[in-house]
């Protein structure tokens, strides 16, 4: 039987992308106490209602670009996995494949504890938007176990583009986006063999990156954040910098520079600002050069990230940046030096539970059908700050633990 499709819209150039690589963003959450599963599908329910374009998918139209549709087709629910061997590592044997659905969630259920892991497909949703995804779900899954009711759930429109709410913004693309930045770099140097590995045959649905993680204990995270109070930093340009001087002591190449890219959530630097959901992916990108020698501090270098970012964004190049982006970006630019990217995913916004159910933790993973792609991400969860680097490229592991050292030593000789 063939069921009618109804198109909500095309895909903007922003959000093909993700369709071309099939990527989908998953927040996995760890939580002890009691938990209903029949209550979290009638939350979820409530949730698909509330966002009727989570229900749909991605079509293929008649240009060959990607189309978001529906069909008179129930979405699956939620699903229930019995098998807790993968439960540490947020992957499971659920298939994601964004011609059948762009959202779904699993939930392993134990005794006094269970997880839980929302994915949305990336040209739906960037991080920001699923953690607010994250934060009604449980609102409403809390509203259940509490009330018996999930609350109302009047239909929301589908979230912007980029393009779109930078063309309502009056923000146009223009003749620099910020990759300019490494240009002195392009073909300078004797570069080493690429850190990943040669690209392998995509597969024909999106598959788990490996992620290595780590976090900062409460007292090491309240002391960096002193720290970087004293100097006159946030803590972003302080932990890229740790990133940056990390990467440096590790590839041994100390007069080859380190290009650096870093995703910018535009919600809050755009006038007027925008909602939490009310894009899919209103980011930014930006970039810096890293030229570390030995006597290069964290400081130093953090102070330097800050400034370049400010200049670039008081020029409106960062707000623009994603206009320029092409898919083959995602191979990296010829000539220069392996890219470090990252991503800061903020602070876990505290979720409304049960009296009787915690979040314990969190972690995030990236599902795609390439096998080149290396981010760090940073989050902050409760009061310890996390650091993941999802990545083909070997020994992950050495990277994440020896930012969170550098990080780890300054705290700790600040607190002296």
């Amino acid at each position: 039987m063939v069921f009618p499709t109804s198109v909500i819209r095309k895909l903007a150039p922003s959000e093909e992308w993700y369709a071309q690589s099939k990527t989908f963003g998953a927040i996995t959450l760890h939580l002890s106490g009691s938990f209903d599963t029949d209550a979290m599908s009638v939350a979820f329910d409530a949730l698909l209602q509330s966002h009727p374009v989570l229900a749909g998918h991605l079509e293929k139209g008649s240009d060959g670009s990607h189309q978001i549709v529906t069909t008179d087709l129930l979405h699956p629910g939620i699903r229930i996995v019995e098998d807790h061997s993968s439960a540490t590592s947020g992957t499971s044997s659920i298939e994601l494949d964004p011609s059948v659905s762009l959202v779904n969630l699993t939930v392993r259920p134990a005794d006094g504890e269970a997880d839980l892991t929302l994915y949305v497909h990336h040209s739906l949703a960037d991080g920001y938007h699923l953690a607010e995804l994250l934060l009604e779900l449980f609102s409403r899954y809390t509203d259940v176990v509490c009330t018996g009711s999930a609350g109302p759930a009047n239909a929301q429109p589908a979230p912007e583009s980029l393009e779109a709410l930078l063309e309502r913004r009056g923000i146009r693309k223009h003749h620099r986006s910020g990759l300019e930045r490494f240009m002195p770099a392009m073909f300078a140097y004797e570069l080493p063999p690429p850190r990943s590995p040669e690209r392998v045959s995509n597969p024909a649905k999106p598959v788990a990156v490996p992620t290595a993680r780590g976090r900062l204990t409460e007292r090491e995270t309240t002391a960096l954040v002193e720290f970087g109070q004293a100097h006159r930093l946030f803590l972003n340009p302080l932990v890229s910098a740790a990133i940056l001087l990390a990467e440096w002591r590790l590839r041994k190449i100390p007069d080859i520079p380190i290009p650096y890219v870093y995703v910018v959530d535009l919600r809050s630097l755009l006038e007027p600002p925008v909602p939490p959901m009310g894009a899919t992916n209103p980011l930014g990108m930006a970039t810096y050069l890293a030229e570390i020698r030995p006597q290069t501090n964290l400081v130093d270098l953090a102070h330097d990230v800050a400034e370049t970012f400010r200049a670039d964004l008081s020029d409106g190049v960062i707000q623009q940046s994603m206009l320029h982006f092409k898919p083959q970006y995602d191979e990296g630019q010829r000539g220069l030096p392996d890219v470090v990217s990252s991503t800061n995913l903020g602070r876990t916004p505290d979720l409304r539970t049960p009296p009787n159910l915690d979040v314990d933790d969190w972690q995030t993973e990236i599902y795609r059908s390439s096998s080149i792609f290396d981010m760090y991400s940073v989050g902050m969860f409760g009061d310890r700050l996390a650091i993941e680097r999802h990545t083909y490229a070997p020994e992950p592991q050495r990277s994440v633990d020896l930012v969170l050292s550098i990080l780890r030593a300054t705290a700790l000789e600040f607190q002296r």
